[in-house]
């Protein structure tokens, strides 16, 4: 076994320790600077090393117990070994360091605290083997038997309880819960899979079983309120599975935005556009996903919303579908960022008011870049959606220079 003393200089962007052992760069998980540790190599690349500590010699004055059982096993809150607060700051800085080093930007940034550090997300996947329910271990395929998941809604755990209702011997089960507590679960294995119902409604609200993406009880959905307004969840569609900073976003965008036409990138299910759709004359939702564009119109006849016009499509292809005169947008693309002919269709559209929510601050800092000889960035705003974890969303305001 290869193991090497490291003295921690810094934490990297995933909030890994970072050392050097003979000049070559090692990243070690559960590590804080000014802490020397004994490590050993559990990976070695030509250009950097990976490693776990096996033993503490000082112990920085930031760490903290983590409050959860599964920590270190799981891999999920890899933040746990210091404050909540000191996250924030950890994030604070990682974004502003990414946006002066991609961007060139030097700006002042707050963050948002999780309204719940725990108990926050309505969705929750796990893995099955043998008949136990757990998480995997971080980077690997060893099962980590979970009978509760602090991060998740009490109305998930209460699912947990009654495993013994369930004979599922391999596969994967996701569970989902509303502001109602209504439950929806759903199952893929190719084992024979046997579900007590009756008992299991004796003790959660369940209003549909879906297995192998056949619904084999109730219905394939249920139905969110959100900001005064319903959604319909599918067991499958991608809906915001930390609602209550994701209302804290949705506030910062209805202060920050208006406008007589909003073009929706990237729109889902339509939750962003439908809760702005009072402010607009007109509203254009794109989106890719069929599913989502079907719950999206659906949605909308639910609210009784009628100036949204959904397409299904490639976002990069926007300029086919828009005959108004977009001046306000709001995208939300995945982590890759925009493509630079987005961006250039973007700037020739001339839109005025731009609302770009980001999950990856790198491919932000780097379409900000493109955007900035055009665009004032007026605000960069993060909201803290997953506790304890690296993630951190970003919400930028532009304004047509």
């Amino acid at each position: 076994m290869d193991i090497k003393k490291v003295k921690i200089i810094k934490l990297d962007d995933l909030g890994r320790g970072i050392g050097y052992v003979n000049d070559k760069i090692i990243f070690i998980p559960n590590a804080l600077p000014n802490e020397l540790v004994s490590v050993k190599i559990t990976y070695n690349n030509k250009k950097y090393l990976e490693g776990e500590v096996i033993k503490y010699y000082n112990k920085s004055l930031l760490r903290t117990l983590s409050f959860c059982p599964y920590y270190n096993l799981c891999g999920g809150c890899s933040l746990q070994h210091i404050s909540y607060l000191d996250t924030l700051e950890f994030k604070k800085e990682k974004v502003k360091n990414i946006l002066n080093k991609f961007a060139k930007l030097d700006t002042d940034i707050d963050i948002v605290k999780n309204e719940k550090e725990i108990n926050y997300r309505n969705k929750i996947e796990l893995k099955i083997e043998d008949n136990i329910w757990g998480y995997y271990n971080n980077k690997s395929h060893s099962l980590v038997s979970i009978d509760y998941c602090l991060i998740a809604l009490s109305s998930i755990n209460e699912v947990l309880k009654y495993k013994k209702y369930f004979d599922i011997k391999n596969g994967s089960i996701a569970i989902r819960s509303n502001s109602n507590n209504e439950i929806l679960i759903s199952i893929n294995s190719k084992d024979k899979v046997d579900i007590n119902i009756n008992e299991i409604k004796k003790y959660i609200n369940l209003k549909g079983v879906i297995v192998n993406d056949k619904v084999i009880y109730n219905n394939s959905y249920f139905i969110e309120e959100f900001d005064n307004l319903k959604f319909k969840v599918n067991y499958n569609s991608f809906f915001q599975v930390n609602l209550f900073t994701f209302k804290k976003i949705v506030d910062y965008i209805k202060e920050n935005i208006s406008g007589n036409n909003l073009l929706d990138l990237y729109c889902g299910v339509g939750i962003l556009g439908q809760v702005l759709s009072n402010k607009f004359k007109k509203v254009y939702g794109i989106e890719l996903n069929e599913d989502s564009i079907k719950d999206a119109n659906y949605n909308m006849k639910l609210n009784n919303i009628n100036n949204i016009k959904y397409v299904c499509s490639d976002a990069k292809d926007m300029m086919k579908y828009i005959n108004d005169s977009i001046d306000t947008l709001i995208v939300d693309p995945p982590r890759s960022g925009l493509l630079k002919s987005m961006i250039e269709d973007i700037i020739k559209l001339n839109i005025k008011n731009i609302i770009y929510v980001s999950c990856n601050p790198i491919s932000l800092s780097r379409d900000l870049n493109l955007l900035k000889d055009n665009y004032e960035i007026k605000d960069i705003k993060l909201f803290d959606m997953f506790s304890y974890t690296y993630h951190v969303e970003c919400v930028c305001i532009l304004n047509l220079r």
